[in-house]
């Protein structure tokens, strides 16, 4: 269960900015409630005019629950479900939505940042989507990911699993650039403050023309990269995956499924 305060909401005085700080421990593995949690904050930080959304030091979010990836129809379901709400949320809300990201960054995480209008990264983050190596894949990503780093970019990252750097991601345009850790919340300061000095017409237009590509993303591609992923359902590798996963065993969808390194990406050092 989702701590009351995991995932926060707070007010500038002038309420101008919001941030909302996604706090669950020990490193940000959202599941199908923590998602609903998020897209409700996001929805009540609509008269902000910037959303700033945090993690913890080592781990933006680490990804959504490896326990909701059941191929089963109704785990499924639930999955999409939540997931969808949150980046509909953030492609709706009128706040302008900037991610500020350090540590560990991935699947569902990487998700929600590339809904997002603006992101920032440490250069040591650890940015990608690795659940090819669970045997599935992130319909969300599938979306949005080729308007984000076109499409060779995006299907390498995808049907690879690879993991890139802050600075790699910056470098690949998924976010606007990559600072050294302490730099990052002067960083996201700064940016914000510049946002809030603009005009409020012209920014809420150029924000819509700037959404557009995702909004139309969310809203074609998404059902059928979630249809796609319905059809895992009663996967036999996706089965066992989740099973050695919940076991400590490293997943890798080969006939190998089980052998791995301590590099993993889904072990993210609390």
């Amino acid at each position: 269960m989702t701590p009351p305060d995991a995932i926060r909401l707070d007010w500038s005085a002038d309420r101008g900015r919001a941030d909302l700080r996604i706090a669950v421990l020990p490193v940000n593995v959202l599941d199908v409630a923590s998602l609903a949690a998020l897209a409700r904050q996001i929805g009540l930080a609509r008269e902000a005019r910037v959303l700033v959304l945090t993690g913890l030091p080592k781990a933006f979010c680490a990804g959504v629950d490896v326990a909701d990836h059941v191929p089963e129809p109704a785990p499924i379901e639930r999955m999409l479900a939540a997931m969808r709400d949150v980046l509909e949320a953030l492609v709706r809300t009128p706040a302008i939505t900037l991610a500020a990201v350090s540590g560990a960054c991935l699947g569902g995480g990487a998700e929600i940042v590339a809904a997002c209008d603006l992101a920032l990264a440490t250069d040591d983050a650890r940015i990608g989507f690795p659940e090819i190596r669970l045997a599935c894949f992130p319909p969300g990503a599938a979306a949005l990911l080729p308007g984000r780093v076109g499409e060779a970019r995006a299907t390498e990252w995808i049907l690879s699993g690879r993991i890139l750097s802050g600075r790699e991601a910056a470098a690949a345009g998924f976010v606007s650039r990559s600072v050294s850790e302490t730099r990052l919340p002067e960083e996201t300061d700064r940016l914000v403050e510049r946002i809030l000095e603009t005009g409020r017409e012209a920014l809420s237009s150029a924000r819509d023309l700037m959404r557009a590509g995702r909004r139309e993303a969310l809203e074609k591609r998404l059902p059928v990269a979630e249809d796609a992923y319905r059809r895992l359902a009663g996967n036999a590798e996706l089965a066992r995956a989740v099973r050695e996963f919940r076991s400590g065993v490293i997943p890798s969808p080969s006939a190998s499924l089980g052998t791995g390194s301590a590099r993993d990406p889904f072990r993210v050092k609390p």
